[in-house]
């Protein structure tokens, strides 16, 4: 017999105020709490923007944090970390024109103590200061960030549906994947129970799923081509792989070759992986 590989992604998540675990008998004590974001968060990641503002102004803060402490601890280059520290001081306060529930996190108080110590050339100040200012990220952070990416990097497909489905209706992403996960499965029990040419039978209605699931990824993804090409060209490679190894009876052989196409291609999608479990 052989193993059916398959990489498993399930997230289970995500629980609003107070989540507890609790084990077969009683509850556990290391409770997790995620906490929502405020609602106007959502203003500043795709799309109900344009572009992710949010992520880009969090990568230049740690851009300027890194400039000023290299410029500081050289001792040298007094308009460049003076001009590093403006671009900084703006997109700090920023976060609270952003989102002003999170102002009281923010340490403004402290851009005036590092603007000073630039000013001044006090460079030995400068990495503390900015090391201070640092700690106020964290309040966000530990409490929203693995929250707002689930949100807002995440993609929903909650309301997503193919128009023409497999059988000509439109079609849920969750009904999709329920049909695409029996389909492999299907394929697996033949395969163990020894009806190779079961199986192969089975191969045909699975690439016709997959095409019309393809037929939906320019949806998110327009224009480009690359995520289907990425998926669909290791399905149409490896579907006729495993006919041929069907074709020779050969159990362990297919069964590799089964896992090898859930690994390449199902586990790709990785929000709906945990349809896929075998």
């Amino acid at each position: 017999m052989f193993k059916f590989l398959m990489i498993l992604v399930t997230v289970n998540m995500v629980f609003w105020s107070t989540s507890a675990f609790s084990d077969s008998q009683s509850a556990r004590s290391d409770t997790i709490t995620l906490k929502k974001p405020p609602e106007v968060l959502a203003k500043w990641y795709k799309p109900a923007n344009k572009r992710q503002v949010w992520l880009h102004t969090m990568f230049r803060l740690r851009r300027e944090i890194l400039a000023m402490n290299d410029y500081s601890q050289q001792g040298k280059q007094q308009a460049e970390l003076e001009k590093w520290s403006q671009k900084f001081i703006k997109d700090y306060k920023s976060i609270a024109e952003m989102v002003p529930q999170w102002e009281e996190f923010l340490y403004l108080d402290k851009l005036s103590h590092l603007e000073d110590a630039v000013k001044q050339r006090e460079y030995s100040s400068i990495a503390p200061i900015l090391k201070k200012i640092s700690k106020s990220c964290m309040h966000c952070h530990d409490d929203y960030q693995t929250v707002a990416t689930l949100m807002f990097r995440s993609p929903d497909f909650n309301n997503k549906v193919i128009a023409e489905g497999f059988s000509g209706e439109k079609v849920s992403y969750d009904d999709i994947m329920k049909q695409l996960s029996d389909s492999v499965n299907r394929i697996n029990i033949a395969i163990k129970d020894g009806y190779f040419s079961t199986a192969n039978e089975l191969i045909e209605p699975l690439e016709q799923q997959l095409e019309h699931l393809s037929t939906s990824c320019g949806d998110c993804h327009q224009d480009d081509e690359v995520p289907v090409e990425r998926i669909m060209s290791a399905s149409r490679a490896l579907l006729p792989e495993l006919a041929e190894q069907l074709e020779l009876k050969g159990q362990k052989q297919s069964g590799r070759k089964l896992g090898e196409f859930a690994v390449k291609v199902c586990a790709k999608c990785l929000p709906y992986t945990d349809y896929l479990q075998t």
